[in-house]
């Protein structure tokens, strides 16, 4: 048995189309949500003969475990496999109350099958589907003392459908634009919504002809039909045609208008918070009008398309995540595109390059599909100033999207966009960053120049080299990279590479570090009230500018007498002891690009916006000497665990090394590499 992982595709996509070969009993599966679950590590899989033939598909909500999928291909069931799978979930939660499971009552032999596994029937309930099928709730009970006293799962999000998802569902099974709504009958989809159909679609279904009328109002039996008070949702209905005659004040709403501004008030009167539709009409241009209401039933009601319930529901499961976070510790914040950004989005469709409105849709409903995908940038004020995407395709980072917009820092946010994609790969093992969006501004097509991503027949491509290792190795390394995404061979470096070019390859190649080249080492003691400002290390409680915290350049003022360094050159950030903050360790590493020496007043003139030193701070670092160097640097990466002054004098490499930190000193390469590896273990 083993797990899948989040960057493992081409397995994911083999589990989907084995998923799917059973789908008559298993239901349809979204894509999303094999990919969500891989990534939270809740996918095992069992193989034969070293090919994949059953996986259990799950999810962990409370203190139990409930199997969405138990599959094993036909010509390997009843051979142990199945039982092996939940014998596995089992021994890898054994401190959960149990495992649950939910199975219609009429295929051929279930209950021995279930039974066979260990389970015991719990309970009866009705599946959410069309027909209402009766099914068996089954517990593979852990053996834990619990209060149990209901045998379904409590419905997480009642959901109002309007007309058009009526029609897909019961009146138009077989058309092909029916099957934009078979998401809704998914399992892991239907068993956390109860759908509802509220009073108000009598009026929408009133502009169909009779005969299809007939047969909605019949559909509408298979649902519940909550009702608030009506004169609550004349009231409602009263305050939403105020705020449309506010928003278009030249504009008399259309009779479909009024009939959608119905509908929003009878859903808000029965009390659900959100409506799934596919008009195009009532999302963009009626239900904006709900976000000038301050009536509480009416400002928390969400209108979204069922493309964009993943998302929704994946918010409500993951409601931290999609909070803003401050950004680096600078002004801007980022935070998770959620099922009512599409607008948002839309504003950063690129007309000077020729794209319709339609293209970018079809582009943001295809990433709502996939859960926690993009992102928004806003400034300090709120304002979107930037969005990408980022999804992992076994060793490539995907960018579908990836925009900034008019802004006094766009430059700066398009090249820390591009850096995040890097760190992307980086953290889930990606070698290879891939940018699919076909309207990348000019602003973007620069930044990517400046980040060293290089272009290949309009597409940019940036190599992800996680790894110290000599030049021949890093050539195969990324010569392995580009194979992925159908490129020849990377150029085979020589060993021994001078500074300048080392440099070069190491900042094309990040993290790469090229072990035989001629780049020199330092480490460099830095006190705590300069790194944090500098590099956000310790964490500051203060905004920090907008340069520093997201700029991909920074400049370290000393003093101007002479020194060890050498630039190009690699450097160890010391961070000195201090009281409030603990004692001295190794923090991160940068890319020594120059050094300039010259007066204080000269060089804080120049580079003032790239250092935290005030021009007081510069001068005293000059002190009689007159003169300061400035150490430009680049590439600066801060180690996932900081390495102790104490664990650094223990190590073998450290003989060698320096006994203490004051001025810059020179780093053995064997020494630099040992902290590397540590900090970043």
């Amino acid at each position: 048995m083993e797990s899948v992982v989040s960057d493992d595709g081409e397995k994911i996509e083999h589990l989907i189309e084995l998923g799917n070969g059973s789908r008559k009993t298993l239901g349809l599966l979204p894509k999303a949500a094999y990919y969500e679950a891989a990534a939270e590590g809740r996918i095992l899989t069992a193989r034969v003969g070293g090919r994949v033939v059953g996986y259990v598909l799950f999810r962990l909500p409370r203190n139990e475990v409930v199997l969405t999928h138990l599959c094993v291909e036909q010509g390997h069931r009843r051979s142990g496999i199945a039982q092996s799978l939940v014998n596995e979930v089992s021994r890898r939660y054994p401190m959960r109350l149990g495992v649950r499971a939910k199975c219609r009552d009429d295929y051929a032999d279930i209950k021995r099958v279930w039974r066979g596994l260990g389970f015991a029937q719990l309970g009866r309930t009705r599946g959410r589907g069309e027909d209402n099928a009766a099914m068996t709730v089954w517990w593979r009970d852990h053996g834990h003392p619990n209060l149990f006293t209901t045998a379904d799962e409590p419905t997480v999000l009642t959901v109002a459908i309007d007309t058009n998802i009526l029609m897909d569902l019961h009146t138009r099974k077989a058309a092909p634009q029916a099957e934009r709504s078979q998401v809704l009958l998914a399992p892991d989809v239907a068993d956390r919504i109860e759908k509802v159909v509220p009073h108000g679609l009598e009026r929408d279904i009133e502009r169909h002809p009779v005969q299809l009328q007939e047969r909605l109002l019949e559909a509408t039996k298979h649902y519940r039909r909550p009702h608030g008070f009506p004169a609550k949702a004349e009231q409602l209905f009263t305050a939403l045609q105020e705020s449309y005659r506010a928003k278009f004040p030249n504009r008399t709403p259309s009779p479909q208008d009024v009939g959608d501004l119905w509908q929003l008030a009878e859903t808000a009167a029965a009390g659900v918070k959100v409506l799934l539709t596919w008009d195009e009409r009532l999302c963009t241009v009626v239900a904006p009008v709900l976000l000038e209401m301050s009536h509480p039933e009416l400002s928390t009601l969400r209108v979204i398309d069922p493309d964009h319930l993943v998302i929704h529901l994946d918010e409500l499961a993951h409601a931290a995540a999609y909070r803003p976070q401050v950004l680096s510790g600078s002004r801007f914040s980022t935070e998770l595109a959620n099922s009512a950004s599409e607008s948002v989005l839309l504003t950063f469709l690129d007309r000077a390059g020729g794209e319709a409105k339609n293209e970018l849709k079809a582009r943001l409903h295809a990433l709502a599909q996939l859960p926690r995908s993009h992102s928004i940038i806003r400034d300090l004020g709120g304002n979107p100033v930037g969005c990408y995407s980022s999804l992992v395709d076994g060793q490539v980072v995907r960018a579908p999207l990836l925009r900034v917009a008019d802004h006094p820092d766009a430059d700066t946010i398009a090249r820390y966009l591009l850096w995040t994609l890097r760190l992307t790969a980086r953290q889930h093992g990606a070698s290879v960053v891939r940018i699919d969006d076909p309207y990348l501004s000019g602003l973007a097509v620069r930044a990517a120049g400046h980040e060293y991503y290089q272009r290949v027949n309009d597409v940019w491509f940036s190599w992800v080299i996680d790894k110290a290792a000599s030049s021949r190795e890093l050539s195969a390394a990324v010569t392995t990279a580009r194979d992925k995404v159908g490129l020849g061979p990377a150029a085979l470096l020589s060993p021994s590479l001078s500074p300048n070019v080392a440099a070069q390859y190491e900042r094309t190649w990040w993290p790469a570090k090229i072990t035989d080249s001629a780049l020199p080492h330092f480490a460099i003691a830095i006190k705590p009230r300069w790194s944090a400002e500098l590099f956000g290390e310790p964490p500051t409680l203060t905004p920090r500018s907008t340069t520093l915290a997201l700029g991909r350049e920074h400049v370290y003022y000393r003093s101007g007498h002479p020194s060890c360094l050498k630039a190009p050159g690699r450097i160890l950030w010391y961070l000195t002891k201090d009281r409030a903050t603990g004692p001295g360790r190794f923090i991160g590493t940068s890319l020594l690009d120059a050094i300039d020496v010259g007066a204080p007043e000269e060089l804080y003139a120049s580079l003032a916006h790239y250092g935290v030193f005030a021009l007081r701070d510069v001068r005293e670092a000059a002190g009689d000497l007159g003169r300061v160097q400035a150490l430009r640097l680049s590439y600066t990466e801060m180690f996932r665990r900081p390495v102790p002054w104490t664990d650094y004098i223990k190590l073998p490499t450290s003989a060698a090394g320096p006994r203490k930190i004051q001025a810059p000193v020179s780093m053995p390469r064997a020494a630099f590499d040992a902290v590397y590896a540590i900090g970043n273990s």
